[in-house]
Protein backbone atom coordinates (compact mmCIF):
# COMPACT_ATOMS: atom_id res chain seq x y z
CA UNK A 1 0.00 0.00 0.00
CA UNK A 2 1.39 3.23 -0.97
CA UNK A 3 1.09 6.60 1.03
CA UNK A 4 0.54 9.95 -0.57
CA UNK A 5 1.79 13.46 1.15
CA UNK A 6 -0.45 16.61 0.01
CA UNK A 7 2.55 19.15 -0.24
CA UNK A 8 2.21 22.81 -0.04
CA UNK A 9 1.97 24.87 -3.13
CA UNK A 10 4.68 27.38 -3.17
CA UNK A 11 3.33 31.28 -2.61
CA UNK A 12 5.11 34.27 -4.31
CA UNK A 13 6.47 36.07 -1.61
CA UNK A 14 5.26 39.82 -2.70
CA UNK A 15 3.70 41.56 -5.03
CA UNK A 16 5.23 43.76 -7.44
CA UNK A 17 6.49 44.42 -10.99
CA UNK A 18 10.00 44.59 -12.77
CA UNK A 19 10.91 47.85 -14.98
CA UNK A 20 13.41 49.78 -16.76
CA UNK A 21 13.75 53.26 -15.11
CA UNK A 22 15.52 56.39 -15.53
CA UNK A 23 17.83 56.93 -12.47
CA UNK A 24 16.67 61.08 -12.82
CA UNK A 25 13.22 60.10 -11.83
CA UNK A 26 13.47 58.52 -8.80
CA UNK A 27 13.87 59.84 -5.16
CA UNK A 28 14.47 58.47 -1.95
CA UNK A 29 11.66 56.83 0.01
CA UNK A 30 11.80 58.80 3.50
CA UNK A 31 11.98 54.90 5.05
CA UNK A 32 15.30 54.32 3.66
CA UNK A 33 17.25 53.25 6.10
CA UNK A 34 20.61 54.50 4.15
CA UNK A 35 20.98 58.25 4.77
CA UNK A 36 22.99 61.23 3.82
CA UNK A 37 24.12 62.57 7.02
CA UNK A 38 26.05 65.99 5.91
CA UNK A 39 28.48 65.99 8.80
CA UNK A 40 32.06 66.28 7.36
CA UNK A 41 32.81 64.05 10.26
CA UNK A 42 30.79 60.57 9.07
CA UNK A 43 31.12 58.37 6.09
CA UNK A 44 28.54 59.28 3.20
CA UNK A 45 27.19 55.82 2.85
CA UNK A 46 24.84 56.55 0.65
CA UNK A 47 27.35 57.65 -2.39
CA UNK A 48 29.37 54.71 -4.32
CA UNK A 49 32.60 53.89 -4.18
CA UNK A 50 35.04 53.34 -6.76
CA UNK A 51 34.66 49.75 -7.06
CA UNK A 52 30.83 50.08 -7.79
CA UNK A 53 31.28 53.28 -9.55
CA UNK A 54 34.08 51.78 -11.88
CA UNK A 55 31.62 48.52 -12.54
CA UNK A 56 28.41 50.71 -13.43
CA UNK A 57 30.40 52.83 -15.58
CA UNK A 58 31.23 49.82 -17.39
CA UNK A 59 28.40 47.78 -17.63
CA UNK A 60 25.57 49.53 -15.65
CA UNK A 61 22.99 48.65 -12.50
CA UNK A 62 22.95 44.39 -12.44
CA UNK A 63 21.47 44.14 -9.71
CA UNK A 64 17.49 45.59 -9.56
CA UNK A 65 16.83 48.33 -7.28
CA UNK A 66 13.53 47.82 -4.79
CA UNK A 67 11.13 51.25 -5.26
CA UNK A 68 7.61 51.21 -4.25
CA UNK A 69 4.90 54.62 -5.01
CA UNK A 70 4.82 57.30 -2.98
CA UNK A 71 2.09 59.09 -1.59
CA UNK A 72 1.33 62.65 -0.35
CA UNK A 73 3.48 65.50 -1.55
CA UNK A 74 5.42 62.70 -4.09
CA UNK A 75 2.33 61.08 -4.90
CA UNK A 76 2.75 59.46 -8.64
CA UNK A 77 7.11 59.35 -8.01
CA UNK A 78 8.92 56.17 -6.96
CA UNK A 79 10.93 56.54 -3.87
CA UNK A 80 14.10 53.90 -3.54
CA UNK A 81 13.59 51.67 -0.40
CA UNK A 82 17.06 49.79 -1.05
CA UNK A 83 19.62 50.64 -3.85
CA UNK A 84 20.57 54.50 -3.71
CA UNK A 85 24.46 53.91 -3.56
CA UNK A 86 23.67 51.85 -7.09
CA UNK A 87 21.50 54.59 -8.67
CA UNK A 88 24.28 57.42 -7.91
CA UNK A 89 26.41 55.58 -9.18
CA UNK A 90 24.08 55.51 -12.55
CA UNK A 91 23.53 59.33 -12.00
CA UNK A 92 27.63 59.90 -12.14
CA UNK A 93 28.35 57.30 -14.85
CA UNK A 94 24.53 59.43 -17.00
CA UNK A 95 26.79 62.45 -16.57
CA UNK A 96 30.06 60.74 -18.04
CA UNK A 97 28.02 59.94 -20.94
CA UNK A 98 26.13 63.12 -21.25
CA UNK A 99 29.63 65.05 -21.10
CA UNK A 100 30.80 62.42 -23.96
CA UNK A 101 27.20 63.09 -26.05
CA UNK A 102 26.35 59.13 -25.86
CA UNK A 103 23.36 57.70 -24.65
CA UNK A 104 23.14 56.49 -20.80
CA UNK A 105 21.89 53.70 -19.45
CA UNK A 106 18.62 52.81 -18.03
CA UNK A 107 18.21 50.88 -13.86
CA UNK A 108 16.43 47.62 -13.63
CA UNK A 109 14.54 47.89 -10.78
CA UNK A 110 11.45 45.90 -8.77
CA UNK A 111 8.83 48.19 -7.41
CA UNK A 112 6.77 47.19 -4.68
CA UNK A 113 2.89 48.09 -5.21
CA UNK A 114 2.27 46.04 -1.81
CA UNK A 115 4.82 48.40 0.64
CA UNK A 116 2.66 51.47 -1.13
CA UNK A 117 1.62 53.27 2.14
CA UNK A 118 2.84 51.04 4.74
CA UNK A 119 6.01 52.47 5.98
CA UNK A 120 6.95 49.96 8.90
CA UNK A 121 7.18 47.41 6.51
CA UNK A 122 9.56 49.40 3.67
CA UNK A 123 11.43 50.76 6.97
CA UNK A 124 11.67 46.91 7.89
CA UNK A 125 12.84 45.60 4.50
CA UNK A 126 15.55 48.33 4.28
CA UNK A 127 16.94 47.80 7.18
CA UNK A 128 16.96 44.24 6.78
CA UNK A 129 18.77 44.70 3.10
CA UNK A 130 21.43 46.91 4.63
CA UNK A 131 21.64 45.06 8.39
CA UNK A 132 22.07 41.86 7.11
CA UNK A 133 24.04 42.31 4.08
CA UNK A 134 27.63 40.53 4.25
CA UNK A 135 31.03 41.50 2.22
CA UNK A 136 32.84 39.01 0.07
CA UNK A 137 36.27 37.94 1.18
CA UNK A 138 38.97 38.78 0.13
CA UNK A 139 40.13 35.22 -1.28
CA UNK A 140 36.04 35.15 -2.79
CA UNK A 141 37.82 38.48 -4.71
CA UNK A 142 41.15 36.99 -5.87
CA UNK A 143 39.45 33.78 -7.01
CA UNK A 144 36.70 35.64 -9.47
CA UNK A 145 40.32 37.24 -10.22
CA UNK A 146 41.99 34.04 -11.11
CA UNK A 147 39.02 32.62 -12.94
CA UNK A 148 38.57 35.60 -15.13
CA UNK A 149 42.12 35.69 -16.08
CA UNK A 150 41.90 32.14 -16.84
CA UNK A 151 38.96 32.45 -19.42
CA UNK A 152 39.64 32.01 -23.29
CA UNK A 153 37.84 35.06 -24.41
CA UNK A 154 38.90 38.71 -26.48
CA UNK A 155 41.34 40.76 -24.95
CA UNK A 156 39.34 43.37 -24.94
CA UNK A 157 36.62 42.08 -23.27
CA UNK A 158 38.45 40.35 -20.97
CA UNK A 159 39.89 43.61 -19.75
CA UNK A 160 36.74 45.34 -20.10
CA UNK A 161 35.29 42.63 -17.07
CA UNK A 162 38.34 43.46 -15.04
CA UNK A 163 37.69 47.35 -15.24
CA UNK A 164 34.21 46.69 -13.95
CA UNK A 165 35.30 44.61 -11.65
CA UNK A 166 37.55 47.07 -10.24
CA UNK A 167 40.99 44.96 -11.10
CA UNK A 168 43.51 46.87 -13.65
CA UNK A 169 45.09 44.11 -16.22
CA UNK A 170 48.24 43.27 -14.46
CA UNK A 171 46.31 42.70 -11.48
CA UNK A 172 44.38 40.36 -13.26
CA UNK A 173 47.64 38.22 -14.16
CA UNK A 174 48.75 38.43 -10.89
CA UNK A 175 45.43 36.87 -8.98
CA UNK A 176 46.91 32.71 -9.69
CA UNK A 177 49.47 33.71 -7.66
CA UNK A 178 47.98 35.65 -5.24
CA UNK A 179 45.69 32.81 -4.82
CA UNK A 180 48.49 30.55 -3.28
CA UNK A 181 48.94 32.13 -0.45
CA UNK A 182 48.14 30.42 3.01
CA UNK A 183 45.35 31.73 4.60
CA UNK A 184 47.39 33.49 7.73
CA UNK A 185 49.50 35.28 5.04
CA UNK A 186 46.84 36.40 2.75
CA UNK A 187 45.02 37.90 6.49
CA UNK A 188 48.49 39.24 7.23
CA UNK A 189 49.16 40.97 4.13
CA UNK A 190 45.90 42.66 3.53
CA UNK A 191 46.18 44.00 6.65
CA UNK A 192 49.22 45.57 5.62
CA UNK A 193 47.61 47.18 2.34
CA UNK A 194 49.30 45.24 -0.06
CA UNK A 195 47.00 45.32 -3.54
CA UNK A 196 46.80 41.98 -5.46
CA UNK A 197 50.22 42.95 -7.78
CA UNK A 198 52.10 43.18 -4.10
CA UNK A 199 50.07 39.31 -3.26
CA UNK A 200 51.53 37.60 -5.70
CA UNK A 201 55.02 38.80 -5.43
CA UNK A 202 54.70 38.29 -1.28
CA UNK A 203 53.84 34.54 -2.73
CA UNK A 204 56.56 33.94 -4.53
CA UNK A 205 58.61 35.32 -0.84
CA UNK A 206 56.21 33.52 1.35
CA UNK A 207 58.41 30.83 2.80
CA UNK A 208 61.35 33.29 3.51
CA UNK A 209 61.52 34.45 7.79
CA UNK A 210 60.17 37.74 7.84
CA UNK A 211 59.24 38.35 4.05
CA UNK A 212 56.26 39.93 5.51
CA UNK A 213 57.99 42.53 7.54
CA UNK A 214 60.14 43.57 4.55
CA UNK A 215 58.30 43.74 1.90
CA UNK A 216 55.87 46.21 4.44
CA UNK A 217 58.61 48.45 5.09
CA UNK A 218 59.72 48.55 1.47
CA UNK A 219 56.36 49.53 1.01
CA UNK A 220 56.01 51.99 3.78
CA UNK A 221 59.60 53.66 3.01
CA UNK A 222 58.26 53.90 -0.92
CA UNK A 223 55.34 55.69 0.37
CA UNK A 224 56.65 57.69 2.02
CA UNK A 225 59.80 58.73 -0.19
CA UNK A 226 57.39 59.19 -3.18
CA UNK A 227 58.56 56.26 -5.27
CA UNK A 228 55.93 55.79 -7.80
CA UNK A 229 57.50 53.15 -9.45
CA UNK A 230 57.81 50.49 -5.95
CA UNK A 231 62.01 51.54 -6.49
CA UNK A 232 62.57 50.24 -2.68
CA UNK A 233 60.37 47.37 -2.87
CA UNK A 234 61.92 46.13 -5.91
CA UNK A 235 65.52 45.53 -4.33
CA UNK A 236 63.71 43.65 -1.44
CA UNK A 237 62.10 41.90 -3.51
CA UNK A 238 65.27 41.16 -5.42
CA UNK A 239 66.85 40.14 -2.43
CA UNK A 240 64.17 37.76 -1.01
CA UNK A 241 63.94 36.25 -4.63
CA UNK A 242 67.87 35.26 -4.29
CA UNK A 243 67.48 34.68 -0.92
CA UNK A 244 64.45 31.99 -1.50
CA UNK A 245 66.51 30.67 -4.80
CA UNK A 246 69.64 30.11 -2.67
CA UNK A 247 67.50 28.09 0.37
CA UNK A 248 65.80 25.96 -2.57
CA UNK A 249 68.93 24.81 -3.66
CA UNK A 250 70.50 24.19 -0.50
CA UNK A 251 67.41 22.25 0.53
CA UNK A 252 67.51 20.46 -2.75
CA UNK A 253 71.39 19.43 -2.46
CA UNK A 254 70.57 18.33 1.37
CA UNK A 255 67.70 16.58 0.05
CA UNK A 256 70.00 14.82 -2.47
CA UNK A 257 72.27 13.41 0.19
CA UNK A 258 70.30 12.46 2.35
CA UNK A 259 68.85 10.23 -0.09
CA UNK A 260 72.84 8.99 -0.83
CA UNK A 261 72.63 8.25 3.00
CA UNK A 262 75.66 11.21 3.96
CA UNK A 263 75.51 12.62 6.87
CA UNK A 264 75.00 16.02 6.35
CA UNK A 265 76.06 18.56 8.80
CA UNK A 266 75.83 22.57 9.44
CA UNK A 267 78.20 24.92 7.51
CA UNK A 268 80.49 27.40 9.10
CA UNK A 269 82.77 29.66 8.60
CA UNK A 270 86.06 28.39 9.57
CA UNK A 271 86.79 25.05 10.74
CA UNK A 272 90.40 25.76 12.24
CA UNK A 273 90.69 24.37 15.23
CA UNK A 274 87.53 22.11 15.09
CA UNK A 275 87.45 18.42 14.79
CA UNK A 276 85.66 18.56 11.67
CA UNK A 277 87.97 19.64 8.99
CA UNK A 278 87.08 19.97 4.61
CA UNK A 279 88.34 16.85 2.43
CA UNK A 280 90.44 20.08 0.59
CA UNK A 281 92.15 20.59 4.02
CA UNK A 282 93.55 16.50 4.54
CA UNK A 283 95.78 13.94 2.74
CA UNK A 284 95.70 10.74 2.18
CA UNK A 285 98.05 8.05 3.13
CA UNK A 286 100.29 7.86 0.76
CA UNK A 287 100.28 11.95 0.85
CA UNK A 288 97.87 12.44 -1.77
CA UNK A 289 94.69 15.33 -1.89
CA UNK A 290 91.07 13.92 -0.53
CA UNK A 291 87.98 13.15 -2.57
CA UNK A 292 84.67 12.13 -2.14
CA UNK A 293 85.54 8.83 -3.43
CA UNK A 294 89.17 7.97 -1.32
CA UNK A 295 87.13 9.40 2.09
CA UNK A 296 83.62 7.90 1.35
CA UNK A 297 84.87 4.64 3.36
CA UNK A 298 85.87 6.75 6.68
CA UNK A 299 83.54 6.58 9.23
CA UNK A 300 83.62 10.27 9.50
CA UNK A 301 82.24 10.92 5.94
CA UNK A 302 80.25 13.68 5.84
CA UNK A 303 79.22 16.99 3.97
CA UNK A 304 77.64 20.36 4.21
CA UNK A 305 76.06 22.80 2.26
CA UNK A 306 77.89 26.39 1.69
CA UNK A 307 75.06 28.47 2.40
CA UNK A 308 76.83 31.31 0.31
CA UNK A 309 76.39 29.90 -2.98
CA UNK A 310 74.70 26.12 -2.52
CA UNK A 311 77.93 24.25 -2.61
CA UNK A 312 78.16 21.20 -1.03
CA UNK A 313 81.55 21.04 0.52
CA UNK A 314 83.11 17.33 1.87
CA UNK A 315 83.58 16.67 5.13
CA UNK A 316 85.67 14.42 7.63
CA UNK A 317 84.04 15.43 11.39
CA UNK A 318 86.78 13.31 13.23
CA UNK A 319 89.41 13.79 10.89
CA UNK A 320 92.31 13.93 13.50
CA UNK A 321 91.18 10.66 15.06
CA UNK A 322 91.00 9.38 11.33
CA UNK A 323 94.43 9.40 11.15
CA UNK A 324 94.49 12.38 7.94
CA UNK A 325 97.40 15.03 8.24
CA UNK A 326 96.46 18.42 7.26
CA UNK A 327 97.99 19.72 3.53
CA UNK A 328 100.34 21.83 4.28
CA UNK A 329 98.59 24.74 3.62
CA UNK A 330 96.02 24.04 6.22
CA UNK A 331 98.59 23.66 8.59
CA UNK A 332 100.09 27.03 7.78
CA UNK A 333 96.71 28.71 7.63
CA UNK A 334 96.21 27.30 10.93
CA UNK A 335 99.12 29.04 12.36
CA UNK A 336 97.59 32.18 11.03
CA UNK A 337 94.05 32.35 12.25
CA UNK A 338 95.09 33.23 15.71
CA UNK A 339 95.36 37.37 16.65
CA UNK A 340 92.51 40.40 15.93
CA UNK A 341 94.34 41.28 12.70
CA UNK A 342 93.23 37.75 11.58
CA UNK A 343 90.18 38.45 12.76
CA UNK A 344 89.76 41.53 11.21
CA UNK A 345 90.55 39.96 7.95
CA UNK A 346 87.55 37.65 7.74
CA UNK A 347 85.04 40.28 8.75
CA UNK A 348 86.39 42.14 5.93
CA UNK A 349 85.98 39.09 3.68
CA UNK A 350 82.49 38.33 4.97
CA UNK A 351 81.31 42.29 3.97
CA UNK A 352 83.28 41.83 0.39
CA UNK A 353 80.70 38.89 -0.46
CA UNK A 354 77.85 40.07 1.21
CA UNK A 355 78.94 43.75 -0.51
CA UNK A 356 79.14 41.81 -4.12
CA UNK A 357 76.12 39.62 -3.49
CA UNK A 358 74.09 42.89 -2.95
CA UNK A 359 75.33 44.69 -6.03
CA UNK A 360 74.38 42.32 -8.27
CA UNK A 361 70.69 41.39 -6.68
CA UNK A 362 70.69 45.48 -7.70
CA UNK A 363 71.59 45.27 -10.98
CA UNK A 364 68.31 43.18 -11.65
CA UNK A 365 66.41 46.00 -10.44
CA UNK A 366 68.34 48.41 -11.94
CA UNK A 367 67.96 47.28 -15.53
CA UNK A 368 64.33 46.78 -14.94
CA UNK A 369 64.04 50.57 -14.22
CA UNK A 370 66.24 51.33 -17.22
CA UNK A 371 64.04 49.32 -19.82
CA UNK A 372 61.25 51.19 -18.14
CA UNK A 373 62.95 54.76 -18.93
CA UNK A 374 63.87 53.68 -22.33
CA UNK A 375 60.11 53.23 -22.80
CA UNK A 376 58.77 56.58 -21.41
CA UNK A 377 56.78 58.52 -24.03
CA UNK A 378 58.86 61.68 -23.77
CA UNK A 379 62.65 62.32 -22.59
CA UNK A 380 63.37 64.64 -19.63
CA UNK A 381 66.05 67.58 -19.89
CA UNK A 382 68.49 65.50 -18.29
CA UNK A 383 68.43 62.62 -21.20
CA UNK A 384 70.05 64.72 -24.14
CA UNK A 385 73.15 65.68 -22.13
CA UNK A 386 74.01 62.63 -20.94
CA UNK A 387 73.18 61.19 -24.48
CA UNK A 388 75.63 63.68 -26.22
CA UNK A 389 78.22 63.81 -23.58
CA UNK A 390 79.04 60.69 -24.34
CA UNK A 391 78.83 59.75 -28.04
CA UNK A 392 80.18 62.75 -29.27
CA UNK A 393 83.52 62.70 -26.58
CA UNK A 394 86.67 61.08 -26.08
CA UNK A 395 86.02 58.75 -23.07
CA UNK A 396 88.17 55.68 -23.10
CA UNK A 397 86.07 53.51 -21.91
CA UNK A 398 82.98 54.64 -24.29
CA UNK A 399 86.06 53.45 -26.88
CA UNK A 400 86.01 49.67 -25.63
CA UNK A 401 82.50 49.60 -25.18
CA UNK A 402 82.43 49.95 -29.02
CA UNK A 403 85.05 47.49 -29.60
CA UNK A 404 83.42 45.17 -27.33
CA UNK A 405 80.44 44.85 -29.83
CA UNK A 406 77.97 43.82 -27.25
CA UNK A 407 73.92 44.37 -28.19
CA UNK A 408 72.42 42.39 -25.62
CA UNK A 409 72.09 45.26 -22.61
CA UNK A 410 71.06 47.73 -25.60
CA UNK A 411 68.18 44.99 -27.10
CA UNK A 412 67.55 44.41 -23.38
CA UNK A 413 66.53 47.74 -22.74
CA UNK A 414 64.58 48.39 -25.89
CA UNK A 415 62.49 45.20 -25.38
CA UNK A 416 63.80 43.59 -28.23
CA UNK A 417 65.68 40.03 -28.76
CA UNK A 418 69.67 40.81 -28.63
CA UNK A 419 70.16 40.18 -32.73
CA UNK A 420 73.66 39.13 -31.53
CA UNK A 421 72.07 36.11 -29.69
CA UNK A 422 74.46 33.06 -29.96
CA UNK A 423 76.86 34.67 -32.33
CA UNK A 424 80.27 35.21 -31.83
CA UNK A 425 82.43 38.28 -31.67
CA UNK A 426 83.18 37.78 -34.89
CA UNK A 427 80.20 36.86 -36.49
CA UNK A 428 77.96 39.99 -35.47
CA UNK A 429 75.22 41.38 -37.02
CA UNK A 430 76.54 44.89 -38.87
CA UNK A 431 73.52 46.78 -38.37
CA UNK A 432 71.58 45.43 -35.29
CA UNK A 433 69.07 47.80 -34.90
CA UNK A 434 68.03 48.75 -37.77
CA UNK A 435 64.54 47.59 -37.76
CA UNK A 436 63.78 49.24 -34.68
CA UNK A 437 65.43 52.22 -36.00
CA UNK A 438 63.29 51.89 -39.24
CA UNK A 439 59.86 51.78 -37.04
CA UNK A 440 60.78 54.49 -34.74
CA UNK A 441 59.65 58.01 -35.27
CA UNK A 442 62.26 60.93 -35.06
CA UNK A 443 60.13 62.57 -32.21
CA UNK A 444 61.00 58.80 -30.32
CA UNK A 445 64.63 58.40 -31.56
CA UNK A 446 66.21 59.13 -28.29
CA UNK A 447 65.15 56.07 -26.53
CA UNK A 448 67.38 54.19 -29.14
CA UNK A 449 70.42 56.21 -28.11
CA UNK A 450 69.70 55.76 -24.11
CA UNK A 451 69.33 52.84 -24.85
CA UNK A 452 72.95 52.69 -26.44
CA UNK A 453 74.60 54.94 -23.97
CA UNK A 454 72.88 53.27 -20.71
CA UNK A 455 74.60 49.94 -21.87
CA UNK A 456 77.64 51.81 -22.09
CA UNK A 457 77.50 53.20 -19.16
CA UNK A 458 76.10 49.46 -17.53
CA UNK A 459 79.01 47.57 -19.13
CA UNK A 460 81.85 49.65 -18.14
CA UNK A 461 80.93 51.39 -15.31
CA UNK A 462 78.82 49.11 -13.34
CA UNK A 463 80.64 45.96 -13.31
CA UNK A 464 80.81 43.55 -10.11
CA UNK A 465 84.12 45.35 -8.94
CA UNK A 466 82.46 48.61 -9.33
CA UNK A 467 81.02 49.59 -5.93
CA UNK A 468 84.86 48.66 -4.25
CA UNK A 469 86.74 50.76 -6.78
CA UNK A 470 84.55 54.02 -7.11
CA UNK A 471 85.02 56.44 -10.23
CA UNK A 472 83.23 59.37 -10.85
CA UNK A 473 81.64 57.59 -13.90
CA UNK A 474 79.64 55.25 -11.69
CA UNK A 475 78.68 57.98 -9.36
CA UNK A 476 77.76 60.21 -12.59
CA UNK A 477 75.64 57.70 -13.48
CA UNK A 478 73.95 56.76 -10.28
CA UNK A 479 73.21 60.19 -9.95
CA UNK A 480 71.54 60.79 -13.46
CA UNK A 481 69.00 57.89 -12.57
CA UNK A 482 68.23 58.89 -9.00
CA UNK A 483 67.13 62.05 -10.78
CA UNK A 484 64.98 60.05 -12.78
CA UNK A 485 63.30 58.26 -10.08
CA UNK A 486 65.25 54.73 -9.72
CA UNK A 487 65.22 54.14 -5.66
CA UNK A 488 69.22 53.16 -5.11
CA UNK A 489 69.64 49.99 -3.20
CA UNK A 490 71.69 49.93 -0.11
CA UNK A 491 75.00 49.17 -1.63
CA UNK A 492 74.02 51.56 -4.38
CA UNK A 493 73.48 54.51 -2.32
CA UNK A 494 76.74 54.14 -0.64
CA UNK A 495 78.81 53.84 -3.59
CA UNK A 496 77.13 57.13 -4.36
CA UNK A 497 77.93 58.60 -1.18
CA UNK A 498 81.76 57.60 -0.88
CA UNK A 499 81.96 58.54 -4.73
CA UNK A 500 81.22 62.00 -3.92
CA UNK A 501 82.91 62.02 -0.99
CA UNK A 502 86.38 60.93 -2.69
CA UNK A 503 85.55 63.74 -5.26
CA UNK A 504 85.49 66.47 -2.89
CA UNK A 505 88.38 64.91 -1.18
CA UNK A 506 90.13 65.14 -4.16
CA UNK A 507 88.91 68.65 -5.37
CA UNK A 508 90.15 70.03 -1.88
CA UNK A 509 93.66 68.57 -2.91
CA UNK A 510 94.17 70.02 -6.66
CA UNK A 511 92.92 73.41 -5.09
CA UNK A 512 96.08 73.39 -2.57
CA UNK A 513 98.03 72.10 -5.02
CA UNK A 514 97.58 74.90 -7.53
CA UNK A 515 100.12 77.31 -8.10
CA UNK A 516 100.18 80.76 -6.51
CA UNK A 517 99.90 83.70 -9.15
CA UNK A 518 103.47 85.10 -10.01
CA UNK A 519 105.23 87.95 -7.94
CA UNK A 520 103.97 91.65 -9.43
CA UNK A 521 107.21 92.68 -11.68
CA UNK A 522 107.88 88.99 -12.22
CA UNK A 523 108.15 87.03 -15.82
CA UNK A 524 104.88 86.82 -17.74
CA UNK A 525 105.79 84.02 -20.18
CA UNK A 526 104.49 81.12 -18.32
CA UNK A 527 101.22 82.61 -17.66
CA UNK A 528 100.84 83.91 -21.63
CA UNK A 529 101.47 80.38 -22.46
CA UNK A 530 99.31 79.25 -20.63
CA UNK A 531 96.39 81.72 -21.70
CA UNK A 532 97.54 80.97 -25.59
CA UNK A 533 97.10 77.02 -24.43
CA UNK A 534 93.35 77.94 -22.99
CA UNK A 535 92.10 79.76 -25.96
CA UNK A 536 89.91 77.42 -28.23
CA UNK A 537 91.29 75.59 -31.32
CA UNK A 538 90.16 77.81 -34.27
CA UNK A 539 88.24 75.81 -36.85
CA UNK A 540 89.83 73.66 -39.86
CA UNK A 541 89.01 76.04 -42.78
Amino acid sequence: MSATTNTPAPVEGFAGRFGWLDPHDLIVDPYNHRKHRGSGDTEDTTQPDPELQASVDELGVLTPLVLRPQTGEHEGKLGIIFGQRRNNAALAAAKKAKAKKKPYRLIPAIIRDDLTGVDDAALTVSFIENKHRRQATIRDDIDAAKQLSLMSIPKTRKNRHARAMGFKPAELAAATKASQLSDESLTEAVDEGFNLIELAEFQEVETIDDALETLQCAKTRDIREGNNKRGIWQHALAELRAEKELADKCAKLVQELTAQEVTVVDWRWSWSGTSTRPLTDLLTDDGQPHTPDTHQDCPGHAACIDTRDAEVIWLCTAWHRHGHPLTPQAAKKDKQQAGPDKEAAKAERRLVIENNKAWRQARTVRLDFIKDLCQQPEASTRVWPLVLSMITGTSYAYNIFISRKRTDLTAHFLGVEDPNKDRTQWNRVSDPFGKVIARTSPARAWRILLAHVAAAHESEHMHDMAWRNINPETVAWLTFLEAEGYALSAIESETAAKGRAQQDEQAKQNQKAEPSDPAPGGSTEDSEETKHHQEPVPAAA
